[in-house]
């Protein structure tokens, strides 16, 4: 019984063989052409590193490239949803046409990271130079900022967040937002106006992108959860976030303390404290591209308590930075921990120094 089995298996096996056609013998140039395929596509990420490092190191800054970075800053949003458009055309059984469609997906995708990676590293320079190191939340905002601008560079992760329902905003949001923040000031506008404006484009950027990720049926449902990650940035920077953010594209060239003034300028620079003068200068040099127009402040603080708050005259364009000042009066007994620190109109922190000092006189 069992020997009967094993020969109607044998012979279906047979059968099964015989229906199966043999694959074509292929040539050794096929052969040659797929694994020299198989090695680009491996080497292709690694390429795309190097390239994109290169391009981040020799990429121009200056206000020329304003205008191309805002206009990138817009149309990868456009190219995003091509590529949302282009994975859900059906494969074609038209060999040339779905050749083609590949091209197109993949021609689509390089030239997204292309920009993403241009709006980054773009404005990294000007974040760097912006940030107060003492500030922990301008060390936090850099790193997250460097980790992306890394995460960019790499193709397969920068393809896997783009594909992701709710990643896929990420890295165009984001991009967006420090380009623009950092541009527009160039372009005329104030720091404030710039921020506010970036964060609504990353965030109706990111909104429209997961209404498109959703299926056609679910794309009315999708929007109130789409209009929430809009206003998610702008949101946050009402509540204060604003100060978390360097103030580029401005930089902090140079703050002194004295007691006496000449050309917007201390006479001798206090490297240490003392005893408090009757009037305490702070002189600062702020450094910011042609054409920035912005309100600056000097808050001075005591012991940690808002002082006074004066208005800046600040204007671009000087590269060693503007100088100008302000000062306080000190009363003879008082004494403490004195604070001079530069912030914009909408309180974002340049940087800022203090210096402690000891009453002239003692207590009555």
């Amino acid at each position: 019984m069992k020997f009967r089995d094993m020969e109607e298996a044998d012979k279906l096996q047979t059968q099964v063989a015989a229906q199966v056609e043999p694959e074509p013998p292929r040539s050794r140039l096929s052969l040659l052409l797929e694994r020299a395929l198989a090695r680009v596509r491996v080497l292709a990420p690694w390429f795309s590193l190097s390239l994109g490092i290169l391009s981040a190191v020799i990429m121009e800054r200056g206000p020329k490239a304003g205008g191309r970075i805002a206009a990138a800053a817009i149309s990868v949003w456009l190219l995003i949803l091509a590529q949302r458009w282009l994975a859900r055309v059906p494969q074609s059984e038209r060999v040339w046409l779905a050749r083609l469609t590949h091209a197109a997906r993949r021609s689509s995708l390089m030239i997204t990271q292309s920009l993403l990676q241009m709006k980054l590293f773009f404005a990294l320079p000007f974040f760097v130079q912006a940030a107060d190191l003492g500030e922990p939340a301008h060390l936090v905002f850099l790193f997250l900022f460097v980790a992306l601008c890394a995460a960019s560079l790499w193709d397969p992760l920068t393809e896997h967040w783009l594909s992701r329902r709710y990643l896929a905003g990420l890295l165009p949001a984001t991009s967006s937002f420090v380009a623009l923040t950092a541009v527009l000031p160039g372009l005329g506008l104030s720091t404030f106006s710039s921020m506010w404006i970036a964060a609504f484009v990353g965030g109706i950027g990111a909104g429209l992108l997961l209404i498109v990720h959703a299926p056609a049926g679910q794309r009315l449902q999708r929007t109130p959860y789409a209009l929430l990650v809009a206003l998610t940035l702008p949101a946050v920077l009402s509540v204060g976030a604003s100060r978390l953010i360097p103030a580029a594209p401005l930089r902090l060239a140079k703050l002194e303390f004295g007691n006496q003034l000449k050309d917007h300028w201390v006479v001798q620079p206090w490297k240490r404290g003392g005893i408090a003068p009757a009037r305490l200068f702070c002189a600062t040099a702020i450094a910011s591209p042609l054409g920035v127009h912005d309100r600056l402040f000097h808050v001075w603080r005591k012991d940690g308590a808002v002082r006074a708050r004066v208005e800046l005259e600040v204007r671009g364009g000087r590269e060693a930075g503007y100088r100008t000042a302000s000062r306080i009066p000190i009363g003879p007994t008082e004494a403490g921990r004195f604070q001079c620190t530069v912030e914009t109109a909408g309180g974002q922190v340049l940087g800022g120094k203090s210096i402690r000092l000891t009453a002239r006189e003692g207590p009555s």
